[in-house]
């Protein structure tokens, strides 16, 4: 049988899975849907050969091999950890830079925490910041004018190092004075005829692609423009937009943000990087950002495991 490479992503997402019990949980704790994560436990079972959960109409349970490699798993992950950590320590008295693009600002809890962490484990190497504009993001990456980005998952250049770093929201923004705009929560069907305003990402085939699967019949309008400008549009009455979470911290006058209740109302935020790269810098925040989501991850399927009992996933 040929071996295939596990990715680190699909142990995480199976160690979630025992410590939840529940598919359900499991996918609310790392905001997947829960047919995205049965598709990755079933990859991780076809490399392995074995059966590592049994699903039933009452749920999920774990079999005898897949308690046995969730003790391995974790043995090697907490290896892992410790040898990151030594790294990061052998790190923090370097004295040099590193540069980062962002395509959404930086402000979502999970990224700030990780990246105050890292300014105090490690003062002497600096993070600067670079926000190109969509077209060259990864171009800058290519180029060597920056050594790392945070892209959402709908735009990953596939040819690149990734990891999955954290998930943003998306919201809806309405002018202050639209019928909806009372609302605490919306759903997709609450805006399908709306005219949604996108900006100029929405233009290339993954983008669209977004979109129609959540709003398959609304109108859109693509914007060649800033998000900045497409919700100054948007607060002028031209019709709503889909935004990231992070933008509804501007507080923008005339705007109203309003969360979207929907499992599929989020992207996921991914770090890239060039896998030719050598940078022992680059590498070692390459690591330290791998290590503080996977343990993000499982604070969060713990906290998912002690909820009320929800129904079978």
């Amino acid at each position: 049988m040929e071996l295939t490479p596990m990715r680190l992503v699909e142990l995480n997402y199976f160690l979630a899975v025992v410590d939840t019990g529940s598919f359900g949980k499991a996918a609310r704790s790392l905001n997947l849907q829960t047919s995205t994560l049965s598709r990755a436990i079933s990859r991780l079972e076809d490399k392995l050969g074995v059966s590592l959960v049994e699903r039933t109409l009452a749920g999920c349970r774990v079999t005898r091999h897949g308690h046995m490699a969730a003790q391995r798993i974790r043995r090697v992950m907490n290896e892992a950890n410790a040898l990151t950590e030594r790294s990061i320590q052998n790190t923090a008295s370097m004295i040099a830079e590193i540069h980062v693009g962002f395509h959404l600002p930086p402000v979502n809890a999970t990224l700030t925490n990780f990246l105050l962490e890292w300014r105090i484990i490690c003062p002497s190497i600096s993070v600067t910041p670079h926000e190109p504009n969509e077209t060259t993001l990864q171009a800058a990456l290519l180029d060597r004018q920056i050594d790392a980005a945070l892209i959402p998952d709908y735009l990953l250049p596939r040819c690149e190092a990734q990891t999955p770093i954290y998930f943003e929201p998306l919201m809806a923004v309405l002018p202050s004075d639209h019928h909806l705009a009372e609302r605490i929560v919306l759903r997709w069907n609450d805006l399908a005829d709306e005219k949604l305003l996108l900006w100029s990402w929405a233009k290339e085939g993954i983008g669209r692609d977004f979109f129609a699967t959540r709003l398959p019949d609304v109108s859109m309008q693509v914007f060649e423009t800033s998000n900045m400008t497409l919700l100054a549009f948007v607060r002028a009455g031209y019709g709503v937009t889909i935004t990231a979470q992070a933008y509804s911290t501007l507080n923008l006058p005339g705007l109203t943000f309003i969360p979207i209740g929907e499992a599929d109302a989020h992207i996921e935020v991914n770090l890239v990087w060039r896998a030719e790269s050598e940078d022992p810098v680059v590498g070692k925040f390459v690591a330290f950002m791998r290590d503080r989501a996977k343990r993000h991850w499982r604070v969060a399927s713990s906290c998912a495991a002690s909820e009320s009992p929800d129904p079978p996933p």
